[in-house]
């Protein structure tokens, strides 16, 4: 008896149950074929960026839901992770990632549970920890990859991460000389482009591996992120080349994979270049469609798809149909399974018809076994009638079979692609906490403690409970249905909204508790398609993920033929985050997406992301009446469209309103205070308060980066920067570094041109006018290329300062005009730019610097905005 049956059934159970695994031996003796087969073959360097090499480290197993492919490839992992085989090496390791889980939808996720598996082969990673811990400052900035891994429980069991967090900070520390790189200022990236103190480690990675420094050369994470696996493979290599060892990869419910767009970047594409540049791992691959990465057309959309490279795959020598149990072997399977006194419980008029009606299907012999079971358990003798009935009808037997209160359960769970016992309890209030927790223990129940949620049922039982549901004594009507799928739905919003409080649930980390919201958004809106049900709630939490910087996921959002009103939520999702399309055209897109939406329940949303980027095109009308239409809400869309027309107020330079309506604002949560600090710091730094604006913007940084969040760290870390160019260039040039990474990290092109015009001032301060001139031409056209005509600090404004002084007066004065006549335009811009540029070029007549709103006297702020002009003049001046 296993653990979940003695807490199922009680100890005095009157039989015993087995794992049986039978009539699999073709796919067995394919499979040891290959390994021996992939054991010989030895990957030098030279080899391994041979990028149209054949490859052939791929096992696909393909077949119908419920054949038994998943037992299949984890068993044929487990026979080689036990050495079952005639010439294996002493030393193995088995990665599984099985993509029914939500958070395999994320890429790193994957690569990390895999470089977590692989590690109990050797001690030492030094070429991809150190690539892993560039990309992880870039990806995740402020957040400790060492700490993450120490204290996640998503990158797999709790002894593979832990040897990982360690592995990674031996590398880093080891790499840099005692440079203490992880455990104190942990800037991997400094060190890595720094030629002093390097390792001879460190020194042969760049010289031996021409991958090694290009990868961390490239600035955007999730390029770097598409090629680490060359890195794993190489350390690997070295490994393997000390002493003989095995690296196998599971890669289960394939098919959730491939139905997703097949596009460069896309999870898809990831996965087969991992597939590809590990050719010393093997990977086994379950789904129920069989491998297309050697197709002419889907390989279209992969980086290394084609015949040539897969052609294994192309004549299906690597490829494998997977069939049910033969008959006797079914019958074996059932004899084997339930035993009463070391006899087959079920006799062979009751076997015939179970195995008659399984078709071979694993799945159905294993629930007909449970089925058998709970009569057993019972102390009663089941009808032979009762078995060999098709699939629906087995499914309604086992539920009719259950209590009422299990029944319920059942219904609950197979609500969703994914649960736990928490959300079943939101479903079911009424439900007793004992009883969930023996629920979640029986057997058809799937559990995955390194995943969240960690519950799930098999796909085909999921869907027969709700076909077969109309067929039971107290089957849930098809309104009730669809209202427990929207409590369902509820808490998964409330879950996610409660990113915005200050006290995590469950006491999680604020980098757990942001990353769960990235699965509750999902399943929320997955349940959403599938019960034809819309949360209200499901806008607010798309706002929230690209609020917390979740930018890939929206990204990748789904298209919802089905259901218009998602599929509009997924377009404008998709649109707020596409920062590298020009915003004019993405703003015209989004207008032309929600305008047949009519009634959507997800209005709100729609007329903040238009007012969101009508703010940032600068049609400042237009973004105050879709932001107006949302700020008597209570909600965080709400607090935030107050917040953008505060910011627009800002953007007329209207200081001492903005600052009015911020105050009459409550303290906020950790996230409102953000945002506020961040719009505090632009007011004080356009009333030239630079020194006071440089030091919130630094508290503001400290704070996103407490708070996982960030988008927010990466706009306080450019703000901070621009900010000091205007008095410091020594900590401007300091401080510009990081604000580049993070921005680079969560994709904002404006904060990049950012960067290089605090960058382009700082030089400019030290004379250094070649620099400064070139930093601040990549700015201007990074700037028009994205159509960001209405940003908070123009770049026409620095050119002016620069202008003045360099001596070039009439060039600084046409570009003062311009600005005067746009701040005297019917939509006013900005004004403050015009009078500020007024003052350094002599001209007061083109904007009396008197009429702008200041939050001090006017000749108290005169005073402060000629500062810069001297400092310029005294440090770089011609």
């Amino acid at each position: 008896m296993d653990l979940d049956q003695f807490f199922a059934f009680g100890p005095e159970v009157p039989f015993t149950a087995k794992r049986v695994f039978t009539d699999r031996e073709e796919y067995i003796r394919a499979f040891q074929q290959r390994i021996a087969a992939h054991l010989a073959e030895e990957w030098p360097v030279e080899r391994l960026m041979d990028f149209q090499r054949p490859a052939r480290n791929v096992m696909g197993l393909s077949g119908e839901g419920g054949i038994g492919k998943s037992t299949l490839i984890r068993h044929l992992a487990d026979l080689a992770q036990r050495g079952e085989f005639d010439g294996l090496p002493d030393d193995r390791s088995v990665a599984v990632i099985d993509f029914a889980d939500l958070s395999s939808q994320s890429f790193e996720t994957v690569l990390l549970r895999v470089r977590a598996a692989l590690g109990r082969l050797g001690k030492s990673w030094p070429a991809f920890d150190v690539a892993l811990s560039a990309y992880w400052e870039r990806k995740h900035p402020g957040e400790s990859l060492v700490r993450f891994l120490g204290k996640s429980s998503s990158v797999g069991a709790v002894s593979d991460s832990l040897r990982l967090s360690e592995q990674v900070a031996s590398s880093i520390d080891g790499l840099f000389a005692g440079l203490g790189a992880v455990t104190t200022a942990y800037r991997v990236l400094d060190l890595v482009g720094s030629s002093t103190r390097q390792s001879i480690t460190l020194r042969r990675l760049r010289r031996d591996l021409p991958a090694f420094s290009l990868i961390l050369q490239e600035e955007s994470p999730d390029r770097m992120l598409g090629y680490l696996p060359i890195l794993l493979s190489a350390d690997l290599e070295r490994i393997r080349q000390k002493s003989p060892v095995l690296a196998l990869c599971v890669l289960d419910t394939f098919e959730n994979v491939q139905v997703l767009p097949p596009e460069r970047g896309g999870l898809e594409d990831l996965v087969v270049r991992m597939a590809y540049l590990l050719p010393n791992v093997f990977f086994t691959v379950g789904s129920r469609r069989p491998l297309r990465w050697h197709d002419p057309v889907r390989g279209v959309g992969l980086t290394y798809g084609g015949a040539r490279r897969w052609p294994g795959l192309a004549d299906l020598t690597d490829q494998f149909p997977v069939d049910g149990f033969e008959t006797s072997d079914a019958d074996l399977f059932l004899r084997e399974r339930l035993l009463v006194d070391d006899e087959p419980a079920m006799d062979a008029e009751v076997r015939e018809r179970i195995v008659a009606g399984s078709g071979g299907s694993p799945l159905y012999l294993e629930l007909s076994t449970g089925l058998f079971e709970q009569h057993l358990a019972r102390g009663e003798t089941p009808d032979p009638k009762v078995f060999g009935e098709p699939f629906p009808e087995l499914v309604l037997r086992m539920m009719r079979d259950l209590s009422p209160e299990d029944r319920d359960l059942l219904r609950a769970a197979a609500l969703l692609e994914a649960f736990d016992d928490r959300l079943l309890a939101a479903i079911l209030p009424e439900a007793r906490g004992r009883r969930i927790e023996d629920f979640i223990a029986r057997r058809f129940v799937r559990h995955d403690p390194t995943v969240w949620p960690p519950c799930r049922l098999h796909e085909n039982l999921r869907r027969g409970v709700a076909d077969c549901d109309a067929h039971t004594p107290d089957g849930w009507t098809a309104r009730e249905r669809r209202d427990r799928a929207s409590q369902a739905l509820a808490y998964l919003t409330d879950f996610t909204l409660s990113i915005w409080g200050d006290d995590p649930p469950d006491e999680l980390t604020p980098a757990d508790h942001s990353r769960r919201t990235v699965a509750a958004f999902l399943l929320a809106l997955h349940g959403a398609a599938e019960h034809d049900v819309l949360p209200p709630g499901l806008g607010q939490m798309a706002y929230t993920l690209r609020y917390l910087g979740h930018w890939q996921v929206l990204t990748s959002l789904p298209r919802f033929s089905a259901s218009p009103q998602l599929a509009v939520l997924a377009e404008v999702a998709r649109l707020t985050v596409q920062v590298d399309q020009e915003a004019t055209e993405r703003h015209t897109a989004m207008k032309a997406a929600v305008e047949n939406a009519g009634a959507s329940p997800y209005a709100d949303y729609f007329h903040f992301e238009l007012g969101s980027l009508a703010q940032f095109t600068g049609d400042l009308t237009d973004s105050d009446r879709h932001l107006g239409m949302v700020a008597d809400q209570l909600s965080p869309l709400g607090v935030a469209a107050r917040f953008d027309l505060a910011g627009n107020a800002f953007r007329r330079s209207r200081y001492p309103e903005v600052v009015r309506q911020i105050e009459r604002r409550s303290a906020g949560t950790r996230l409102e205070r953000i945002g506020t600090g961040d719009l505090i710091g632009h007011v004080y730094l356009h009333n030239a308060r630079f020194q006071e604006a440089a030091e919130l913007f630094t508290r503001v940084l400290a704070e996103a980066r407490q708070a996982d969040a960030p988008l927010w760290a990466a706009r306080a870390a450019r703000h901070q920067a621009l900010a000091s160019m205007w008095f410091d260039p020594e900590l401007t040039l300091r401080t510009v570094p990081e604000a580049r990474e993070l921005n680079q990290s969560v994709g904002e092109v404006v904060g990049l041109a950012q960067c290089d015009m605090a960058e382009s001032m700082a030089h400019a301060m030290r004379g250094e006018w070649a620099v400064a001139t070139r930093l601040l031409d990549e700015a201007r056209r990074t700037f028009e290329a994205v159509g960001a005509s209405a940003e908070l600090l123009p770049i026409d404004v620095v050119e002016v300062l620069q202008l003045i002084a360099r001596g070039q007066d009439e060039q600084a004065l046409s570009i003062t005009v311009r600005l005067a006549e746009t701040a005297g335009a019917e939509e006013a811009f900005l004004p403050v730019w015009s009078a500020v540029t007024a003052l350094w070029t002599g001209q007061p007549e083109l904007h009396d610097f008197t009429r702008t709103r200041w939050l001090d006297l006017p000749e108290t702020t005169r005073e402060r905005w000629v500062q810069p002009l001297h400092r310029l003049r005294a440090g770089g001046g011609s």
